[in-house]
């Protein structure tokens, strides 16, 4: 069957399995850089919440040879596994008060969201654009977040700077920011790091030429770019103005200038990296910025 006909037929199924007191409903989401994507909802009667399950790669299945009937089941599987992790009351979005300490802000491409940026609040800083969301959860294997759109701005009587100088505050404590060596990240991804609980902002080797910067959470985390005095406190350890390379949403690369790193090659290995081995979803920019730890500014 076609796409179209899938969804209507996977909300079909699933309606099915449940009584009247359960609605299933299909949403298309749009996503980070243009992507759009089709979910389904399963609310019960006195739930608040539910989690949003993506079906696109389901229709990839089907038509590999998994049955309609098998597909619904393990979507019923996610479901079931994931509605009790999160219980949040509606009414709480209501008040900008209960919501203000939770606002912080990420960074995404500006020229391939524009789209969603008719709806958004958000701030143009060079090629990229910071947008806004609710930090609703985070803690080990969950997160809840809400992208602030313009009508929440309209419900709760706020503007578009209210909403950006409470970001401004509350980033950088709730989502802290962290430059450690290349090699360390690599590390820990190959298990074979050693046992650190000295929780440094800025680590400096002198030994190794690439550093990541990210957050506490490793989601979002290029925005750290944008805390205060977070690269002039690495630039002035490393006594060089920096290269910063946008790997995906997540994370940045950092290079010193005095590592004699030719910037076109450096912006070659984004765009290539970019092409093969970042999601479309999770692309930043193929621009490298350049950081003046003179003046504190960061420019292309």
């Amino acid at each position: 069957m076609e796409y179209r006909e899938f969804l209507e037929n996977v909300r079909k199924e699933v309606e099915s399995r449940y009584d009247s007191n359960v609605s299933v409903t299909l949403n298309h989401v749009m996503k980070n850089n243009g992507t759009e994507l089709d979910g389904i909802t399963i609310m019960e009667k006195d739930k608040n919440i539910a989690p949003t399950i993506y079906i696109n790669s389901f229709y990839d299945r089907y038509r590999e040879g998994v049955s309609l009937k098998a597909v619904v089941s393990e979507i019923i599987r996610i479901y079931n596994q994931n509605k009790n992790s999160i219980n949040i009351n509606a009414d709480y979005f209501e008040n900008y008060e209960n919501v203000r300490k939770t606002i912080v802000y990420k960074l995404v491409n500006y020229q391939k969201n524009k789209k969603l940026l008719e709806d958004v609040p958000y701030k143009r800083v060079l090629d990229l654009a910071v947008v806004f969301y609710c930090l609703i959860e985070q803690r080990k294997g969950v997160s809840a977040t809400a992208l602030i759109h313009n009508e929440h701005l309209r419900i709760w009587n706020v503007t578009e700077d209210e909403i950006y100088n409470d970001a401004l505050k509350n980033t950088p404590v709730l989502l802290a920011g962290s430059i450690v060596p290349m090699s360390k990240i690599l590390s820990e991804i190959a298990g074979t790091a050693p046992a650190d609980n000295d929780e440094k902002v800025c680590e400096y080797t002198g030994e190794d030429i690439l550093y990541v910067l990210t957050n506490s959470s490793r989601v979002n985390g290029a925005a750290c770019i944008l805390y205060d005095n977070l690269l002039k406190k690495f630039a002035n350890d490393v006594h060089s103005d920096l290269y910063i390379l946008p790997s995906s949403v997540h994370e940045v690369i950092i290079v010193p200038k005095k590592n004699a790193f030719d910037k076109s090659e450096l912006a070659d290995m984004v765009r290539e990296v970019n092409e093969q081995g970042v999601s479309q979803d999770e692309i930043l920019s193929d621009n490298v910025y350049e950081y003046n730890r003179k003046n504190g500014l960061i420019t292309m």
